[in-house]
This record gives structure tokens, sequence and C-alpha cells, in this order.
């Protein structure tokens, strides 16, 4: 039956009941992988040329062609005053920039702007001195972003912002809120060290100049109403003193007649309503002005970034361990599976059988 089974299926036949010990099925797998061994040990050469070759290749390639970056923190701390007055003045505002924000921190809505075209286009449009050109540019010319010459003018200055803000937005600057504190740290990468802190630094003075402009934009609108609205009712009021002053002077016995009284009263009484809007106008005025200061969300920032010191990565040692031993690893593995890759690829292609 063995010889049957072993003809049929070109397996070989199945192992007795009786179980393999530990010893032995290292034994049999040290066995067959020694020819494997014995290959590589014979490719040695092979192996350290190649590895060496690859170090000295990826080493060359790490120092003069990989470029350093440096980063640089800005740490905005949250908003400890009135919560639901600034987050509902903040989420107008993100809304304005073309974002949407739920509820949260002010912190979660600064997180949500900075990325907004509207904070970081005078980002982007900044000169900046930097060691890659003699003088200063913006990022649109760092990023070397070459405008399409077969596009009008102002597409052509469209694509370029988006292009540079997608940059910017993805790659450069990276953002991350605390969940228990809820401080949020603001973070350029740049390959310049000094580039990297400008950069942070612009996007955080950009985010609290578009608060500052919108929120007092809004108050002075406000102010601008209130203010036009007093000097119609003062001119309407002005009007309605005159008629009283008018109408006692020329009836001099109101109250021998019940008509005239009426009429006095009329008068009176629009007298008095004027007063009274024309008051509690004026104190909305003064309170309008006050809030022009004491409602404005403030861009609580703990510091700004410094030029970095010491770069931040890549880390090129690592980075050459790491490709070594995946060279080592599969330089080891092709050298000694070698025949059998060769097997099995004459076979893939119907060179051979196996």
């Amino acid at each position: 039956m063995t010889d049957s089974y072993s003809q049929n299926t070109n397996l070989p036949p199945p192992e007795d009941e009786e179980e393999i010990s530990f010893e032995e099925g290292f034994r049999r797998t040290v066995d067959k992988l020694r020819p494997h061994f014995a290959a590589l040990w014979r490719a040695r050469k092979k192996f350290i040329y190649f590895n060496g070759a690859v170090a000295v290749l990826f080493l060359l390639v790490l120092l003069f062609l990989v470029k350093n970056y440096y980063t640089s923190t800005v740490t905005i701390l949250p908003d400890y005053g009135t919560k639901e007055t600034t987050l509902s003045q903040l989420s107008g505002l993100a809304s304005l920039a073309g974002v949407s924000v739920g509820g949260g921190a002010p912190t979660d809505v600064y997180q949500n702007l900075l990325t907004s075209q509207a904070v970081l286009e005078p980002v982007i449009f900044a000169k900046y001195k930097t060691i890659k050109y003699p003088d200063s540019v913006n990022l649109i010319q760092y990023f070397k972003i070459k405008p399409d010459k077969k596009l009008p003018p102002d597409l052509q200055k469209r694509l370029e912002f988006l292009s540079a803000y997608k940059t910017l937005s993805k790659g450069v600057l990276t953002t991350n809120v605390d969940r228990m504190t809820k401080i949020l740290t603001v973070t350029a990468k740049m390959p310049e060290a000094a580039l990297s802190a400008d950069v942070v630094n612009n996007a955080v003075e950009s985010l609290d100049n578009y608060i500052r402009t919108k929120r007092k934009s809004y108050a002075s609108d406000q102010l601008l109403y209130i203010e036009k609205r007093i000097g119609q009712v003062k001119d309407s009021l002005r009007v309605a003193e005159d008629r009283l002053r008018d109408f006692r002077e020329q009836n001099r016995l109101v109250l021998q007649s019940p008509e005239l009284m009426l009429e006095q009263a009329r008068l009176s009484r629009n007298v008095d309503i004027l007063s009274a809007v024309y008051l509690e106008l004026s104190k909305q005025y003064e309170l309008a002005k006050i809030d022009v200061i004491k409602d404005t969300p403030i861009v609580n920032v703990e510091s700004y970034a410094g030029n970095p010191v010491l770069k931040a990565g890549p880390s090129k040692l690592k980075t050459l361990i790491i490709i070594m031993f995946l060279s080592a690893l599969f330089s080891s593995l092709y050298l000694g599976f070698r025949e059998n890759i060769k097997k099995y690829v004459g076979y893939m292609k119907g060179q051979r059988e196996l």
C-alpha cells in the first residue's frame, strides 16, 4: 500500500504513528538546510563584495544626496476665558475660511484654521531669507514650482498657489492637539533651520492676524450700525421735542380742551419712546466698544520658535543599518537558495521540470 501511495501521489510515505521527537525534527531540519548553508559559504566572497558595494553606495547617497531637515515648534495654550463666547466666535471665523468645525476647545478650531487657505496664503507669499537663494524668496519660489506657460497668467498663479498650499499643509506644517490638556503644537519641517522657524512663526502670526482682523471687522460693522442708528433716532427725537415745544407755546390753555390734552399726550409719548430708544442705543454702543477688546479671541502663544541647532533627521546611521540588514538577508537567501530559485524560475518559464 505504501508503494501504491507513493506512485499515485508522488509524495513520501506517511510517517509512523509514533511522534517525532524535537531532537529528531531539529536534526532533519538542519540536514535539509545544510546544503544551502554550504552554498552560501562557497559564495561568501560574492556575499561580501555585494554587501560591501551596497554599503558604499548607500553611504554616499545618504551623505551627499539625502538632505537633512530641521523642525521648529510653537506651542499654543488653550483659552481659559469664556469658552462659549470664544467658541461661537471662532466657529463663525472658521466657516468663513471654508473650515467646518464641531464642538471642542478653541485650540481644536485653531488646528483646523491653520490648514485653511485664508491663513496660509500670507505664509506662502511672505519673503524668506534662505541659504539656497541669495535674495529673499517666497515659498512658491523656494519649492521650485514652475508655472505652465500654456495657461493664462491668472490660472498660472492660482495653480502655483494651490501647489505651494498643498506642499505646505500636507508635508511641511503639522499640528497636534493634546487630548487631555488641549495644548496645540504647530511644527514646521524644512531643509533649513532658520527657514523652519520663520515658517512656523509666520503661520501662527497669520492665524492670530486672521482672528483679530475678522473679529474686529464684525465689531466695527456693529458699531457702525449702532452709530448710524443713534444719529437717526437723535434727529427724530429732536424733531419730536421741537413739535412738543411748539405745541405747548401755541396752546397755553391745554387743560381746558380734551382734544388738546390728547394731542399733547401723543407728542409727549413719542418723545418718551424716542428718548428710551436713544438711551438704549447709547448703552449698546458703549458695550459694543468694550466687546471689541474683551471678546476678541487671542491666540495664546507660549513662545515663538527659535532657530533649531540640531537637525531633526533623517537618522542616516539607522537608515544604513536597516538597508544593510535587508541587503544581507536577501543576498544570503539568494546565494543559499540560488539553485532552487533558478529551478522554479525555469519551471515558471516552461524551460525545465521540477
